[in-house]
Parts: C-alpha cells; sequence; structure tokens
C-alpha cells in the first residue's frame, strides 16, 4: 500500500455510492491520520475484493477526483433510474438522490454543479409518464430533514406541478433544476444558523437571507449553464408586494413565483422545529393562502399548485 500525507485534500465518500467508484481511487485514515490506498482505480469492488479487503470504515477520495466520481455516481443512478422507477420503488430513489446531492451541494464552487442538469433531465424524462411516483417521492422523507432533502423535495412538487399544468417537457426540466438549486447558497451559511433549533435572532436571520445572493453568485460562476435557475436561486423569498428580500422587488420572475409558493409549502409541512412543528397540507395551504389573499404570492400559480396535490374535485381554496 500506498502513504499519503496532509489529509485536508480528502474527501470523505458515502459508503451507499462504493459500487459506483470502480475507476476511482479509494482511501482510508489510519489511526494516525495518515492516508492508505484501500481500492486502485479499475479495480471492481465486489464480493471477492471485499473478502480480501474487509471495509475500514470512513473512505475517501482524493480533492481531485471529486467531479469524476460525481460523475460516476450519476451514470449509475441514471442506469439503475428506470427500472426502479417501473418497480415503483420511490424509497430506493429517494435515497440515492439525498446521496448525490448531498455530495453535489456541499461544495458548489468546485464545479460539482456539472452534474445536476443531467440528474434533472432524469428525473424529468423518467417520471414523465409516472407523475403519481413524482409526487409520492416528495412526500418520502425517511432519512434525516436537511437543506438536500427540503431542495429534493421542492423539486418534486415542483415537476410535479409542471406535469399538472401541462408545461412542455422542456420548460418542466428548467423549474426543476432551478427547484433542486434554490438553496445552493446555504451550503455558505454557517451550519449552526441552519440547523439552529432556537428562533433565529435578527443577526442571524440577515445572515440567513444572504443565502439568495450568494445562490445567485455560485450560479453565475457556471456561466450560461444554469441560468434558467439563477432567477429562481435568487427571488424565491421576494413578495409581490415588495416584502421580500434580499431585494424587495415586486416584478418577480415566473420561476421565482413558482419556487416562493412552493419552497414555502415544503419548509411548513416537513421542516419540524423545537420552537414550531410541521403543518398538515391542510392547515399549510390555509395558511399560504391568507398570504395569497394579501397579494404576496401569485394566486394563479397558488391555485393550480393546490390542485396538483389532490384531485380536482377533492379540495377548493
Amino acid at each position: 500500500m500506498m502513504l499519503f500525507g496532509d489529509t485536508d485534500k480528502w474527501i470523505e465518500i458515502r459508503k451507499s455510492n462504493i459500487a459506483y467508484y470502480n475507476d476511482i481511487n479509494l482511501y482510508y485514515k489510519t489511526s494516525s491520520g495518515n492516508m492508505l490506498l484501500f481500492k486502485q482505480a479499475g479495480l471492481v469492488y465486489n464480493k471477492e475484493y471485499q473478502k480480501d479487503h474487509p471495509y475500514p470504515g470512513k473512505l475517501f477520495i482524493a480533492q481531485e477526483d471529486k467531479i469524476k466520481s460525481l460523475q460516476a455516481v450519476q451514470t449509475g443512478f441514471n442506469s439503475n433510474f428506470t427500472k426502479k422507477v417501473q418497480s415503483k420503488n420511490t424509497s430506493a430513489i429517494k435515497k440515492e438522490l439525498v446521496n448525490i446531492m448531498g455530495e453535489t451541494l456541499s461544495e458548489p464552487r468546485s464545479g460539482s454543479l456539472q452534474i445536476v442538469p443531467d440528474t434533472v433531465n432524469t428525473i424529468v424524462e423518467g417520471f414523465s409518464g409516472h407523475p403519481d411516483i413524482i409526487k409520492n417521492l416528495a412526500l418520502m422523507s425517511d432519512v434525516d430533514y436537511s437543506t438536500t432533502m427540503h431542495s429534493i423535495n421542492v423539486m418534486a412538487l415542483v415537476v410535479n406541478f409542471g406535469y399538472f399544468t401541462k408545461l412542455s417537457i422542456e420548460r418542466i426540466k428548467e423549474i426543476g433544476l432551478a427547484a433542486l438549486l434554490h438553496d445552493v447558497g446555504k451550503s455558505e451559511i454557517p451550519l449552526e444558523i441552519l440547523t439552529s433549533n432556537k428562533k433565529l435572532t435578527e443577526e442571524e436571520f440577515q445572515t440567513m437571507k444572504n443565502h439568495t445572493i450568494l445562490g445567485e453568485d455560485i450560479l453565475k460562476e457556471y456561466k450560461n449553464d444554469f441560468k434558467p435557475a439563477i432567477s429562481g436561486a435568487l427571488e424565491h423569498h421576494e413578495k409581490m408586494d415588495g416584502s421580500g428580500y434580499p431585494i424587495g422587488k415586486q416584478t418577480i420572475s415566473e420561476t421565482g413565483r413558482i419556487l416562493g409558493i412552493i419552497d414555502c409549502y415544503e419548509a411548513i409541512t416537513n421542516d419540524e422545529r423545537l420552537y414550531r412543528s410541521a403543518m398538515l397540507p391542510v392547515e399549510a395551504l390555509t395558511l399560504i393562502k391568507k398570504d395569497v389573499d394579501k397579494g404576496l404570492f401569485d394566486k394563479e400559480f397558488f391555485s393550480a399548485f393546490a390542485y396538483s396535490l389532490v384531485d380536482k374535485a377533492a379540495m377548493r381554496i
């Protein structure tokens, strides 16, 4: 085995993704803090390899292999996706998405977002004939709630909304991409603020607000690749009466208006905090309807979104 130093240049991988790293070197950290080669690129991590090389615990990749590793995970996800959709294995799809997006969104300025459009395209095209499954994807939260989970849930609800309102596949891909990346700026917000179980102070809330501007800044680094998503990252907390943030604008893009409603709904129905209980869907829609009546949210988009959650005849909001 080879010995490596400088442990700051290593990225921990998720055990659930290890089968995708056949063409990537994998390393582990010794008790003394050194890095040793565990599996060389080109070797398949199968049962035979596992027998001779027991799993040592946490595994790492070199920083320079991050994009390659994410592309490998994306390729594996694509190849398994259709089979899982056909079997309606929503739980497995959700877990894989959390794994992929958890690694992808952790350091977005490193170039990792390059795989996100392909992920969204795979989801939109794969679910095109199965709108019932995409709706269930947002409801199934059997892993810890996080920014990644929230972003996946919002994306699923947005894609379902797109199918319900009969948007073109290309437009659904655009708003799905915007939904998955709308909170990308939170990667640069201190963790103690993101995960706080107490109500934020005014100073902390001002810091939190910056995630919209940070998100816009991050996506602009990718030039035109993420142009459809930039307005969503910047505007999803804006309100049509000008009372939102970060700018207080009243002229909000269509993407921003859609995301504003769905982001709010997902957060208040799933994000359980010590100071705030998650709401039931009807309670959440009733609360948002009050803001619609005050002119904060787009009335037509809200109505369409509410109907996209249920059969038309089942609910009148």
